[in-house]
């Protein structure tokens, strides 16, 4: 039922945020929406205030701000105070990496990893993929894996389209073009165009969607559903190929015609994920108009939006539904409604792509709510339960976020998550228009999501702590959700790295790369060169066809800035290098940097052969914790430009628990073209806590550290992230353990 406290809580008026006069049909919308969320007695109140003339009360947490100007100094952390910037991002298509860290990992991802993802879901309890032909023959009563396979599945097909788009494979296109044609075959039993093979094959069809009964929580028939549409998005997008698009199109009409107000089906996803893939629905079908004469059924963008809008807006109310739960409670951010949901609490995959959901459509609708859920939910994870990995999720019990500053370093800390935290601050850059969100997906990006995959490209990582012992990657699982949540992010990697606006572009992350865009109708090329992250050195040329007058705008990362998080979670143990930013224009200094949003504006006419040279210092860094993170206590992390560092014993082979980091510990770097894959090792003049005789003594010691993502990729040893900053955190070393370092 609906909670009486909700009643006179909010009041609506029929205007749009900027003045102007709603449509009829966003009339009716609007309308709907608040018979689901507050009842029609509500409504007709409602409607009744705004003929006397009463405003609409505003949302507390928006306030304007104009574009700053300011030097290079740490970027404002504040995101409850910014408004609307929305970016377009430089589609995969438009960008081609050409990147001495990144190039030899997406071959490794492309001819190994895709494949042997594919591969091991062919054979997995019977075989993914057989789950459609099972469907497609009307057999029953068996099924390969759990439920949520058709939607891994789609998730493999969707990362893989990414892949075909930036780099074309014929043999991989007609790979996916035989599953797509069996799942197809399945769809099509069914008239109405549903689709999941766990309900259909082993569940009463009266519980399809999780209803009579049901439960979504576990058959997951709005996520596969989601997936699926997101897979069609993306195939149709590399291959031109509507296959795909028009069963998930099928689906995505079928769910419209279902689910929603009342006297649809009060159905929200049991794992959130269908919210943007229906709004990245409507923006093709919208905005394209090839989509829209590709397919053969009906479309209507409008629907789609207006159900993802469904799916977030019905959460916390139950009125109406009729599975085993009626909530998925916090667990599925169904707690109480949106509007209440003043942290990020739950599944920490489920979570972050609840926001990244809430974020896509906020950049569609513009609507006030959405825009204030998705700072509230960010500032309440990026300040108080992300890891400084990137990673989220700290409890292993429900794969679940756990209370503000509860980060153990032993802690749960999926992959997926990883992602879903890197496809929520790339949604948030691009709705705001904000460096800071780059700077998180930067983190996650380096850090945690790269590092669920062994080097090799064929073994995975579920969980990434920041402390083991004898720790190694899985060859497969049995709930292998991770790989595809990977390939997803990585695939998608040539989108985040440029973004536009009328008469800019953004230079989001520094990755050797050409891109071909369009601004004020002239064509401009850019090709950036980088060593980075091992450097902080980066050019970018700029070559438009014939002189042009834009902004260039070059993220400027807040670990080069002083601190370590743009928040107060993470920050250095000592001050920035003054002058560790420097931007030259053709061989001349820029001086005073113009900074926007997080970004060092560049504003002139630019012709061709003009280069900016962007040099960011590099030291290695010594990071603190919040004093309410307990875990962390007296102990310091070690950083270098975006990475994270470990030591492992393979490297150590003294120990490491005994390792003391002091503030002045001082260390240099080298470049091993040789190990894991070639990497930068940092090396250190620390101390260490040894035990003789009955006694400590605290020696000087030498520490050699790897980055994160490329742990546990040799012999199974022992790794910590964070170290002690003073004896009393560490574990004294005996004797057969340890020698003397020579001063």
């Amino acid at each position: 039922m609906i909670q009486p406290e909700l009643r006179g809580e909010r009041e609506f008026t029929l205007e749009h945020n900027d003045g102007g006069e709603m449509t009829r049909r966003q009339i009716i919308r609007r309308a709907a929406a608040v018979v689901a969320a507050v009842g029609i007695s509500d409504l007709l109140a409602t409607n009744a205030q705004a003929a006397e003339g009463r405003d609409t009360p505003k949302d507390t947490t928006m306030h304007t701000q104009s574009d700053s100007t300011h030097s290079a100094t740490p970027h404002s952390v504040s995101a409850g105070k910014a408004s609307p910037h929305r970016l377009t991002p430089v589609s995969i298509r438009q960008v081609a990496i050409d990147d001495e860290f990144w190039s030899p990992k997406l071959k490794i991802w492309r001819d190994v990893t895709i494949g042997d993802c594919f591969t091991k879901f062919e054979n997995d309890r019977g075989g993914a993929i057989n789950n459609f032909d099972l469907v497609r023959d009307g057999k029953t009563g068996r099924h390969a894996g759990p439920p949520w396979y058709d939607g891994l599945i789609y998730e493999m097909i969707r990362g893989a389209a990414d892949f075909l788009a930036a780099h074309p494979d014929p043999a991989l296109e007609a790979r996916l073009d035989g599953y797509i044609a069996r799942i197809v075959a399945a769809q099509a039993v069914d008239p109405s165009g549903y689709l999941n093979t766990w309900t259909q094959s082993m569940l009463p069809q009266t519980q399809r969607w999780g209803m009579n009964g049901g439960d979504d929580r576990y058959q997951h028939d709005v996520y596969n559903a989601g997936m699926m549409i997101e897979a069609g998005v993306h195939y149709y997008r590399a291959t031109g190929k509507t296959a795909l698009l028009e069963a998930a199109t099928r689906m995505a009409n079928l769910m419209c015609d279902t689910i929603g107000p009342p006297p649809k089906a009060n159905v929200v996803p049991g794992h959130s994920g269908p919210e943007e893939a229906l709004v990245k629905l409507c923006l093709l079908y919208r905005d394209g108009q090839d989509a829209r004469r590709s397919v053969s059924v009906p479309i209507d963008p409008q629907r789609y939006l207006e159900l993802a809008e469904f799916f977030i807006d019905a959460r916390g109310h139950y009125e109406g539904r009729t599975g085993h739960n009626k909530s998925f409670e916090a667990y599925g951010q169904d707690h109480v409604p949106l509007t209440q949901q003043q942290t990020l609490e739950g599944h920490a995959v489920r979570a972050t792509l609840f926001c990244t959901g809430i974020a896509a459509a906020a950049h569609v609708n513009d609507r006030a709510d959405y825009l204030a859920a998705t700072r509230r939910f960010w500032n309440s994870l990026d300040r108080h339960k992300l890891y400084i990995s990137g990673a989220a999720g700290a409890i292993s019990g429900d794969e679940k976020l756990g209370p503000d500053y509860f980060l153990p370093n032993d802690g749960y800390m999926e992959t997926c998550a990883a992602v879903g935290v890197g496809f929520f601050n790339h949604n948030m850059n691009l709705l705001f228009g904000d460096a800071l969100y780059v700077d998180e997906l930067e983190r996650a990006l380096y850090n945690a999501a790269l590092g669920g995959v062994e080097l090799s490209g064929n073994r995975y990582y579920y969980q990434n702590p920041l402390v083991g012992e004898g720790l190694r990657r899985w060859e497969w699982h049995g709930c292998p959700c991770c790989p595809p949540m990977f390939l997803k992010m990585m695939g998608a990697l040539p989108e985040y790295i440029y973004a536009q606006e009328p008469g800019a572009v953004y230079v989001n992350l520094f990755v050797g790369s050409r891109a071909t865009l369009i601004v004020h109708n002239t064509k401009i090329r850019l090709q950036q060169t980088t060593r980075y992250p091992w450097a902080g050195e980066v050019k970018i040329a700029v070559e438009p066809e014939q002189s042009a007058e834009f902004d260039l705008f070059v993220r400027i990362p807040s670990w080069c800035q002083g601190t370590a998080s743009p928040d107060d979670l993470y920050q250095p143990v000592s001050h920035p290098v003054k002058d560790a930013v420097t931007l030259k224009i053709n061989g001349r200094s820029v001086g005073k940097l113009e900074m926007t949003r997080g970004y060092a504006r560049l504003r002139r006419r630019w012709k061709a052969g003009d280069v900016v040279e962007l040099s960011m210092g590099m030291p290695v860094r010594q990071i603190k914790a919040h004093p309410a993170v307990e875990a962390d206590h007296s102990l310091v992390a070690i950083m270098r430009g975006p990475l994270l560092y470990c030591v492992e014993a393979a490297d150590n082979p003294q120990g490491i628990r005994n390792l003391v980091v002091p503030p002045d510990a001082s260390f240099t770097t080298e470049f091993r073209s040789e190990l894991l894959g070639g990497v930068a090792v940092v090396r250190g003049r620390v101390r260490a806590c040894n035990a003789e005789a009955g006694l400590i003594r605290i020696d000087r010691a030498e520490l050699t550290a790897v980055p994160f993502y490329a742990s546990a990729n040799r012999e199974p040893c022992s790794m910590r992230v964070w170290l002690p900053a003073n004896s009393d955190r560490a574990v004294p070393a005996a004797p057969a353990t340890h020698s003397r370092a020579s001063a």
